[in-house]
Protein backbone atom coordinates (compact mmCIF):
# COMPACT_ATOMS: atom_id res chain seq x y z
CA UNK A 1 0.00 0.00 0.00
CA UNK A 2 1.51 3.50 -0.93
CA UNK A 3 0.64 6.37 1.75
CA UNK A 4 1.91 10.16 0.72
CA UNK A 5 2.84 12.33 3.71
CA UNK A 6 3.42 15.96 3.34
CA UNK A 7 7.36 16.27 4.15
CA UNK A 8 7.41 19.86 6.37
CA UNK A 9 6.74 18.17 9.37
CA UNK A 10 7.24 14.45 8.90
CA UNK A 11 10.03 15.04 7.41
CA UNK A 12 11.62 17.51 9.54
CA UNK A 13 10.64 15.08 12.55
CA UNK A 14 11.97 11.49 10.90
CA UNK A 15 15.53 13.62 9.58
CA UNK A 16 15.73 15.26 13.36
CA UNK A 17 14.97 11.91 15.26
CA UNK A 18 16.72 9.27 12.50
CA UNK A 19 12.92 7.38 11.96
CA UNK A 20 11.28 6.67 8.53
CA UNK A 21 9.00 9.06 7.74
CA UNK A 22 5.34 7.52 6.83
CA UNK A 23 5.28 7.97 3.00
CA UNK A 24 5.24 6.41 0.06
CA UNK A 25 7.36 2.42 0.08
CA UNK A 26 9.43 2.27 -2.88
CA UNK A 27 9.41 -0.70 -4.02
CA UNK A 28 10.44 -2.68 -7.47
CA UNK A 29 7.07 -1.02 -9.19
CA UNK A 30 7.70 2.63 -9.48
CA UNK A 31 4.78 4.89 -8.68
CA UNK A 32 4.62 8.41 -9.63
CA UNK A 33 5.63 10.84 -6.88
CA UNK A 34 3.65 14.21 -5.86
CA UNK A 35 5.70 17.18 -5.52
CA UNK A 36 6.59 17.50 -1.44
CA UNK A 37 5.36 13.83 -0.84
CA UNK A 38 7.69 11.96 1.08
CA UNK A 39 8.91 8.67 -0.29
CA UNK A 40 10.72 5.88 2.37
CA UNK A 41 12.52 3.15 0.73
CA UNK A 42 14.50 0.51 2.58
CA UNK A 43 17.79 0.24 1.39
CA UNK A 44 18.87 -2.78 3.50
CA UNK A 45 21.97 -3.08 5.81
CA UNK A 46 20.11 -1.00 8.53
CA UNK A 47 19.60 1.64 5.81
CA UNK A 48 16.82 4.02 4.92
CA UNK A 49 16.02 6.59 2.15
CA UNK A 50 13.64 9.52 2.85
CA UNK A 51 13.00 11.38 -0.85
CA UNK A 52 11.11 14.23 -1.57
CA UNK A 53 11.21 17.22 -4.75
CA UNK A 54 10.42 20.30 -5.22
CA UNK A 55 9.51 22.33 -8.73
CA UNK A 56 11.38 25.46 -8.77
CA UNK A 57 11.98 27.63 -11.40
CA UNK A 58 15.23 26.21 -12.56
CA UNK A 59 13.42 22.75 -12.39
CA UNK A 60 12.68 20.13 -10.41
CA UNK A 61 15.09 19.66 -7.05
CA UNK A 62 15.37 16.04 -6.01
CA UNK A 63 15.99 15.58 -2.11
CA UNK A 64 17.22 12.24 -0.79
CA UNK A 65 18.33 11.83 2.75
CA UNK A 66 19.64 8.38 3.45
CA UNK A 67 20.00 7.43 7.18
CA UNK A 68 22.17 4.36 8.75
CA UNK A 69 22.49 2.40 11.62
CA UNK A 70 25.97 1.72 12.78
CA UNK A 71 28.00 1.33 15.74
CA UNK A 72 27.58 -0.71 18.45
CA UNK A 73 24.31 -1.07 19.93
CA UNK A 74 25.53 -0.12 23.76
CA UNK A 75 26.39 3.50 22.12
CA UNK A 76 23.75 6.33 22.66
CA UNK A 77 20.78 5.94 19.42
CA UNK A 78 21.84 9.52 17.94
CA UNK A 79 25.60 8.12 18.08
CA UNK A 80 24.32 5.11 15.89
CA UNK A 81 23.02 7.37 12.94
CA UNK A 82 24.92 8.45 9.99
CA UNK A 83 23.15 10.08 8.01
CA UNK A 84 23.97 12.24 4.63
CA UNK A 85 21.75 14.15 2.51
CA UNK A 86 21.85 14.31 -1.84
CA UNK A 87 20.31 17.14 -3.46
CA UNK A 88 20.14 17.14 -7.22
CA UNK A 89 18.61 19.11 -10.48
CA UNK A 90 16.61 16.38 -12.52
CA UNK A 91 15.59 17.03 -16.01
CA UNK A 92 13.01 15.07 -18.37
CA UNK A 93 14.92 11.64 -19.14
CA UNK A 94 17.51 11.95 -16.16
CA UNK A 95 17.76 9.55 -13.44
CA UNK A 96 19.99 9.39 -9.93
CA UNK A 97 20.73 6.53 -8.42
CA UNK A 98 21.89 5.70 -4.76
CA UNK A 99 23.26 2.61 -3.01
CA UNK A 100 24.64 1.80 0.02
CA UNK A 101 27.20 -0.67 0.56
CA UNK A 102 26.52 -4.20 2.67
CA UNK A 103 29.12 -6.66 3.82
CA UNK A 104 31.10 -8.54 1.19
CA UNK A 105 29.51 -10.96 -0.86
CA UNK A 106 26.14 -9.62 0.42
CA UNK A 107 23.51 -8.26 -2.49
CA UNK A 108 22.72 -4.56 -2.46
CA UNK A 109 19.78 -2.28 -3.09
CA UNK A 110 19.80 0.42 -4.58
CA UNK A 111 17.28 3.69 -5.19
CA UNK A 112 16.70 5.03 -8.64
CA UNK A 113 15.04 8.53 -8.95
CA UNK A 114 13.87 8.62 -12.69
CA UNK A 115 12.29 12.09 -14.21
CA UNK A 116 10.22 11.10 -16.75
CA UNK A 117 8.56 14.27 -18.31
CA UNK A 118 6.26 15.50 -15.91
CA UNK A 119 6.48 12.70 -13.26
CA UNK A 120 8.93 11.26 -11.10
CA UNK A 121 9.47 7.69 -10.04
CA UNK A 122 11.31 6.50 -7.17
CA UNK A 123 12.19 2.46 -7.31
CA UNK A 124 14.62 0.16 -5.56
CA UNK A 125 16.24 -1.34 -8.01
CA UNK A 126 19.13 -4.62 -7.59
CA UNK A 127 22.79 -3.03 -7.49
CA UNK A 128 23.72 -1.40 -10.36
CA UNK A 129 25.81 -2.90 -12.50
CA UNK A 130 28.57 0.01 -12.51
CA UNK A 131 28.93 -0.28 -8.64
CA UNK A 132 29.72 -3.94 -8.79
CA UNK A 133 32.72 -3.36 -11.60
CA UNK A 134 36.23 -3.55 -11.01
CA UNK A 135 37.58 -0.38 -10.22
CA UNK A 136 38.55 1.96 -13.26
CA UNK A 137 42.61 1.64 -13.54
CA UNK A 138 44.65 4.82 -14.56
CA UNK A 139 46.51 4.97 -17.66
CA UNK A 140 49.34 7.15 -16.06
CA UNK A 141 52.25 4.61 -15.07
CA UNK A 142 53.05 4.82 -11.20
CA UNK A 143 56.36 5.63 -10.39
Amino acid sequence: MIRFAMPRVALAASLLLGASVVGAAASENPQAVPQLAAVTTDLGHNASAVTYWVDQSDGWHVVTTVDTIVGDDRLPEQARHAIVRFSALILPGQSQVISVPGSVGSPTQALRIRRLADRLEVTSVPEPEVASSPAIRSDKASG
